[in-house]
């Protein structure tokens, strides 16, 4: 079940958070993984999980036409591309925002993903598998949210269109949108685990191996028929009005 063994996979963001879980899990299936990121200890955080590492800042082409080609060198074509890297940004209102913020959140989070699917898409097998990495900012709008959430919603609109023009290769598309997961980009002092736990059905912040259970599966051919789709992983946020928050309200 969830068979990857011996594909190649290549994820981005891959030296922490959830990309780290994913290459993890995807390594002990028997999958040969490289990752890529901007830290300069990334090749002791691959090797520690059994996978290769190429350094790449995504938002330069040369960079990530290096990694492709690392890549394809190294491993051979790619069936599993987690397109993963990306940033957060919470915070500023619009009214507060600024044109410059935006444009560097839509370089790393859009713009960046949206090259690694054009560029990357010569380096993949045909029947290749490709996950982006959306958010429930995407379809679940809150204040402080307008940028993350703009380019999220973005990203989940390449997806469906990238689904669409790459089915004559039989290469699947498709988007994760967690919630919030526990990562560097949130400690437990961040202010949102306490709304979470009111806002979330299941009362509880994510963890990065739960989404990496999602990536395999979409990763396998098991999902081989689910292409274009857009798959929440947040513990029910986006279902509807929870137990913890109706209590909240009436007390």
């Amino acid at each position: 079940m969830f068979n990857v063994k011996e594909k190649v996979a290549f994820i981005t963001g891959g030296t922490s958070g959830l990309g780290l879980a994913a290459a993890a899990r995807l390594v002990q299936a028997g999958a040969n993984v490289m990752i890529t990121g901007r830290r300069t200890e990334g090749q002791n955080i691959a090797q520690n999980i059994g996978a290769d590492f190429v350094q790449a800042d995504l938002t330069h082409k040369d960079e990530l036409i290096h990694a492709l080609k690392t890549v394809e060198r190294d491993l051979g074509k790619i069936d599993i591309l987690f397109n993963n890297a990306g940033i957060e940004n919470t915070g500023p209102t619009i009214e507060d925002s600024d044109g410059e913020e935006f444009q560097r959140i839509f370089d790393i989070n859009l713009k960046a993903p949206f090259n690694v699917l054009s560029y990357g898409a010569g380096y993949l097998n045909d029947g290749a598998s490709i996950i982006n990495s959306s958010s429930i900012a995407g379809v679940l709008q809150m204040p402080g949210y307008s940028q993350y959430s703009a380019v999220k919603a973005g990203l989940i609109s390449l997806t469906k269109t990238a689904a669409l023009e790459l089915a004559p290769r039989r290469i699947r598309v498709n988007a994760i949108a967690p919630g919030s997961i526990w990562s560097e980009m949130l400690p437990e002092d961040h202010p949102e685990v306490e709304i979470v736990k009111i806002l979330c059905p299941l009362e509880r912040i994510g963890e990065a191996e739960e989404v990496a259970a999602l990536v395999h599966f979409l990763a396998s051919d098991d999902a081989r028929y689910i292409s274009g789709a857009v798959i929440n992983i947040d513990g029910g946020i986006t279902a509807g009005f929870s137990y913890p928050l109706f209590e909240k309200v009436i007390q």
